[in-house]
């Protein structure tokens, strides 16, 4: 199995005291599957992701990937995983400003020490980023800086993909065309892909979906 999720639990504090986000969620995801995440704004979907992805720990539960547990790795270990084998397609884009679009796309696959120019070429292709190379992400839409955020998470070949509202910032038609790439992508390199969405309709084409429901699964 290539990620288990084993009663998770994670509560933050807040002005009106603690709040339980996740309350012992636990799932599975194999290599090569495609799960879809979906659930309400609040019902702790962008922090089981981060909790997968090592970004961030929980108060307790296990989080198992490529049977390494990272839920009890330091931040070096954690950074690691996140180099080696987990990708992260975030809603902030993240993207370095002071790199072009290929230094971009080619970043973290550099630091996992996975250098393939002609991947990263077929990837800028089929985003239709190629004659946006040489820009900076400041002279791009919203819409081509989230394709470029995919595809430098797609570049280093990750074997989980975790994708939070990857199509959030296209228009329907873009988004559609967006994901048949991220699942094309994703069966060529065997990865599995754990999708946070809100629209049904993307949901509906990865082969399962878990609804998360005030820090549950229901």
């Amino acid at each position: 199995m290539l990620l288990t999720v084993q009663d998770l639990r994670k509560t933050y504090d807040t002005a009106d005291g603690p709040f339980e986000v996740l309350r012992g969620v636990g799932l599975e995801l194999d290599r090569g599957e495609t799960l879809a995440l979906t659930g309400e704004s609040g019902s702790g979907k962008s922090t089981l992701l981060h909790l997968i992805g090592g970004l961030d720990t929980p108060d307790s539960g296990r989080v198992v990937v490529n049977g390494a547990d990272i839920a009890g790795m330091d931040d070096a270990g954690r950074a690691d995983i996140r180099r080696g084998t987990v990708g992260v397609v975030f809603q902030q884009f993240n993207l370095i400003p002071s790199l072009t679009v290929a230094d971009n796309i080619s970043f973290q696959a550099r630091l996992a020490g996975r250098s393939d120019a002609d991947w990263w070429g077929s990837l800028a292709g089929r985003m239709g980023l190629t004659a946006q190379l040489g820009k900076y992400p400041e002279q791009l839409s919203g819409g081509q800086q989230q394709r470029v955020a995919i595809a430098r998470t797609l570049a280093a070949k990750p074997q989980l993909v975790l994708a939070d509202e990857p199509t959030g910032n296209l228009d329907e038609a873009t988004a559609g065309v967006v994901m048949d790439l991220i699942l094309e992508l994703v069966a060529e390199t065997g990865a599995g892909l754990l999708m946070v969405t809100h629209s049904i309709a993307l949901a509906e084409r990865m082969q399962r979906r878990l609804h998360l429901r005030a820090g549950e699964i229901t």
